[in-house]
């Protein structure tokens, strides 16, 4: 079988985090969503309706929950010197001034909508914030009408994983509050 052959050293462009936001405060990427994976551009389809529906709701049920200035919606997170992943929704240990990508430290809790992305949320993203010990991470699948939620980050993994169905109570965390999603 014909294999693409590699040249030694690996030849590939890598960035860092530095160099990637650099390129994204020039304008470099206006028209398209990337992001930062390991070194790596990768090209993430633009989201549907239903996606943006589905944000729109889990943004105005935390907001409600806890206030707007703890809430944002489609927002940057720098994992490491490395790796920039962008959020559907992320709920904040407190609220942020300056405007700036988020880091680890600034999230008590990252969302994303898995509409056509499930494997990859569940997958790459979900160790991506367990590495990064975001203490709470859910996946909402709309298609089952369930939320999965992650917890407790440890050694890269979360230690804590259950699913709530909508309508169901959801708790917030770092609070005493609920949600319902539907």
């Amino acid at each position: 079988m014909n294999q693409l052959a590699r040249l030694s050293p690996d030849t590939r462009a890598r960035f860092t985090t530095a160099e990637f936001l650099r390129m994204v405060e020039s304008g470099a990427f206006e028209d398209m969503k990337v992001e930062l994976i390991d070194g790596e551009l990768e090209r993430m389809n633009p989201p549907m309706g239903g996606h943006a529906a589905a944000q729109a709701n889990v943004v105005f049920h935390l907001a409600q929950a806890v206030g707007v200035a703890l809430v944002l919606g489609e927002t940057g997170l720098v994992i490491d010197d490395s790796t920039v992943v962008a959020c559907d929704a992320a709920l904040l240990r407190q609220p942020i001034a300056e405007n700036r990508f988020l880091t680890p430290d600034d999230v008590l809790l990252v969302v994303e909508i898995a509409q056509t992305t499930q494997s990859r949320d569940m997958g790459l993203k979900r160790m991506l914030y367990a590495q990064a010990n975001i203490p709470s991470y859910w996946v909402i699948d709309g298609i089952r009408r369930v939320v999965h939620v992650y917890a407790d980050p440890v050694k890269g993994d979360y230690s804590s994983v259950h699913t709530v169905r909508f309508g169901a109570p959801l708790a917030v965390p770092g609070t005493d509050a609920a949600i319902t999603l539907d």
